[in-house]
């Protein structure tokens, strides 16, 4: 019995056996781990759905997904993907990731010329056999796979997509418990600051605006939760932080201010994340009328003078974000320009700042 599609499936079935068993290997980078894990996944189930019912679509699927596999793998190979951790930075080719690719080339060219491959022999035991001899290698030589390519995984701050995962490990200075209690942090603020996704809900629990929207960023607080002694308590957040499209407000962020006026650089802030965090006070805003209400009009000029009209309002009480949207500067990045305030260091050190700083 011919089948013109036995080997295009059973080489996308096994090279999605070599992905997910690579997958283990990649468990110091997790978002790494995971999408390696889904790719497998996939070339497995397209695979088989080509067995059974080798239609039009699933077809098409299998080559689709062969594509990914096979753009990413060059990827990895030549500039790295600089949003997921683990694939940041370029690998040399090496014999577990050079056969697998292969099997993903092998399906898309044998399913897409399968008209030519109708008059051959290709049984579903040949198509076993050709995807066993490059499955076995590939298989064995996934444990002796070589990671010392890539970079120290140390860079910090990185792109944030929650929905892909919280990106936050191997970050140098920082212990496996203050990562997981960071992570934690990101995952229980996603969770409660929806409740309030309607600023006109806040508004009605007694949270009132600063009166900043003309940054594109409007922050309201709540006086409530300004010293209730809870310090980076997402059930309780000391500000909230809207995106301000016009009319509509997009909730985006959490600002938690901590209990007193700690020093930026006490234990009692940065013990928590480490360097993940960059706790930051405002001491150069100016306050004035704004549409018929206070709120921020500027910041000092380089004499610390506000413009006229508006006074000198610090605020001393240490502040950082935690996004619950994606992020080019990680999920606890400042709000940049008027909002982005004051740090222990300098701004070109900063890792709550993308902007133009050099990280």
């Amino acid at each position: 019995m011919r089948s013109t599609s036995s080997l295009p499936a059973t080489c996308s079935i096994g090279a999605g056996f070599v992905h997910t068993l690579a997958a283990g290997t990649h468990l110091e980078h997790r978002t790494a781990a995971l999408l390696m894990a889904v790719l497998g996944a996939l070339q497995v189930a397209t695979g088989i759905a080509v067995l059974k019912s080798p239609s039009r679509s699933t077809k098409y699927a299998l080559i689709v997904t062969q594509l990914i596999a096979l753009g990413g793998w060059l990827m990895t190979r030549t500039t790295g993907i600089g949003f997921i951790n683990g694939f940041d930075v370029a690998e040399s080719v090496q014999a577990a990731d050079a056969l697998c690719a292969l099997l993903a080339a092998v399906a898309i060219a044998t399913i897409t010329f399968n008209n030519r491959l109708s008059s051959a022999s290709v049984t579903p035991v040949l198509s076993s056999v050709i995807a066993l001899v490059l499955v076995v290698p590939a298989a064995y030589t996934t444990t002796t796979h070589d990671h010392s390519s890539h970079s120290a995984t140390s860079t910090w701050p990185r792109p944030y997509f929650p929905g892909i995962g919280i990106d936050i490990e191997d970050v140098d200075g920082v212990s496996a418990e203050q990562e997981d209690r960071a992570r934690q942090l990101v995952l229980d603020t996603q969770k409660e600051l929806v409740r309030w996704a309607d600023y006109k809900v806040a508004q009605a629990e007694g949270w009132f605006s600063i009166g900043d929207q003309a940054t594109g960023y409007e922050h309201f607080v709540n006086g409530r939760y300004l010293n209730d002694g809870n310090q980076l308590d997402p059930t309780r957040p000391e500000s909230i932080v809207y995106k301000v499209y016009g009319d509509t407000r997009i909730l985006v962020s959490a600002m938690y201010m901590a209990e007193g006026q700690p020093a930026l650089d006490s234990p009692l802030l940065t013990d928590f994340a480490g360097p993940l965090f960059e706790w930051h006070v405002h001491n150069n805003l100016c306050w004035g009328l704004r549409n018929g209400g206070a709120g921020i009009v500027g910041v000092t000029d380089a004499n610390g003078n506000c413009p006229p009209g508006s006074t000198l309002r610090s605020i001393s009480k240490p502040m950082v974000h935690v996004w619950i949207v994606p992020h080019p500067c990680g999920p606890f990045a400042a709000v940049e320009g008027l909002a982005e305030g004051q740090a222990a260091v300098p701004d070109s050190e900063r890792v709550d700042m993308c902007g133009d700083h050099a990280h």
